[in-house]
């Protein structure tokens, strides 16, 4: 049985991100993510047969030659990696690979076929089967199924499929409770020198360390795709992956990919223990919640080679935190970024524009909060309403989305939310004016250039603001 796994982005078309709860456009994010959810699947399928993996993130092919490829392969099977930006563009994909080959089984998955369920199916009528929710054992088990030619999907749990009844949504699928039982990401199947970084041109990839969060922010998407429980991989698990990436790979460079990093400290110490003492010598990135951090732990990862900590600020108005169900103080934010300074880790604060309460004077406390805590980094969205959230719920109910199209739930584009105290055009010019404030001082420019980055790599970084597309007009 041959299995094709697609990152469907067609040449000319946006190139987006695709991983796990994460899907925006690259240039968000000034980079491409290697797709490893993409390559986990691939080393299960490759238990089935021959398996053929395009990231058309970084081929760069048009329609017409995904097709042709395809076909060559002799597929059997084509699974689709989705997201909500993008979801038009990959369901027009599919739409022509079932037009082409009627008889190729397409699966899809992601967090589009998680939060909508039944409705993602009906919206497409050429998907076969969508993965809803943890896609590593029901993709197992659909192989299995699928090799052995039974008629039973319908025993499938985490699926949801179509028959000649219609539309059938299963079961949903427990939640995988350890994470070592998912094979490490095939990377052979990745052409791995084309994932770098912008600050250094180095080829790096995602470590996915662990999943769930147990924090209730009402605006998150992670409880209904991976669970309020965290769940880990082993230190052993972890450490192997990173020596398979250095030996074989070559790739030094990593961005651990979970929630809430530093929630367990003495988890966290011992994963730096073991990477100081197996002598990895690499450089990492991490995400956190300001809340969970304190001196002894950053020293300790640092000392590991962490260089860079991402931190959820969110917002400058204690009120909007607190609606948010964030359960952090503007003193916890200015604390976390405070200790990383002092023990010399860069620090990215996330923000998020047009939480319920947000007006114009909060988005510019936020905006002036932002600029007096002495970050490295900013990274800002719109809050937008997905479904199985609460923030989603609230303003369905009272009326505030603005969107016609799913593909607008964009976490790094535009507002779709016109609240009574502000409108989706004034959030949509707050987010993108927190940007300009931050990145365009002078003197943030002149020390990014004599401390850290050449005059080309700097403008390597700025490639985001093709993706701001600042606003002009005057507020």
């Amino acid at each position: 049985m041959n299995t094709y796994l697609l990152n469907p982005t067609v040449k000319g078309g946006g190139i987006y991100i695709r991983e796990g709860r994460c899907m925006q456009k690259a240039s968000s994010w000034v980079t491409i993510w290697p797709p490893v959810t993409l390559a986990v699947l691939g080393a299960i399928a490759k238990k089935f047969g021959p398996v053929r993996l395009l990231d058309g993130n970084v081929e760069n092919m048009t329609l017409e030659e995904f097709l042709s490829d395809i076909g060559q392969f002799k597929a059997d099977i084509v699974i689709i990696n989705t997201g909500f930006p993008s979801i038009d563009g990959d369901m027009a994909v599919a739409k022509a690979i079932k037009e082409k080959y009627p008889h190729i089984i397409i699966i899809s998955f992601g967090v589009y076929f998680t939060l909508l369920d039944e409705q993602a199916l009906h919206n497409y009528p050429l998907i076969d089967i969508g993965i809803r929710g943890e896609p590593e054992e029901t993709f197992t088990e659909l192989l299995q199924c699928l090799q052995e030619g039974k008629n039973n999907l319908h025993a499938i749990r985490g699926i949801a499929y179509r028959n000649i009844e219609g539309v059938k949504v299963n079961e949903p699928r427990p939640l995988i409770e350890d994470l070592d039982t998912i094979p490490i990401p095939a990377r052979d199947l990745l052409k791995n020198d084309c994932y770098r970084l912008p600050h250094n041109n180095k080829t790096y990839s995602l470590l996915n360390s662990a999943r769930g969060c147990p924090f209730n922010c009402i605006y998150c998407i992670v409880s209904p795709y991976y669970g309020k429980k965290v769940r880990k991989h082993s230190i052993s698990y972890i450490i192997e992956e990173i020596k398979e990436c250095k030996d074989i790979y070559g790739i030094e460079e990593f961005l651990f990919w979970e929630e809430v990093f530093s929630l367990d400290k003495h988890f966290v110490a011992a994963l730096c223990d073991a990477i100081i003492k197996n002598q990895l010598n690499i450089r990492w990135a991490a995400t956190t919640r300001v809340d969970t951090l304190d001196e002894t732990t950053l020293v300790k990862m640092k000392a590991a080679g962490c260089y860079l900590l991402g931190l959820g600020i969110e917002s400058g108005n204690q009120e909007i935190l607190d609606t948010a169900k964030k359960r952090q103080t503007l003193d916890d934010i200015q604390k976390a970024v405070a200790m990383c300074k002092r023990v010399k880790l860069q620090t990215m604060g996330h923000l998020i524009f047009g939480l319920p309460g947000e007006t114009r004077q909060t988005a510019q406390t936020t905006i002036d909060f932002m600029l007096s805590l002495g970050l490295d980094y900013v990274q800002a969205y719109c809050a937008v309403p997905y479904p199985k959230t609460e923030f989603g719920t609230m303003a369905r109910d009272k009326g505030w989305v603005v969107a016609d199209r799913w593909s607008q739930y964009d976490f790094g584009g535009d507002s779709i939310v016109a609240m009574d105290t502000m409108t989706q055009q004034e959030t949509t010019y707050f987010r993108k004016k927190a940007f300009r404030s931050f990145y365009f001082r002078p003197t943030y420019i002149l020390k990014k250039v004599i401390q850290e980055f050449s005059l080309k790599q700097l403008f390597r970084l700025f490639r985001f603001f093709e993706w701001m597309n600042p606003v002009k007009r005057s507020h």
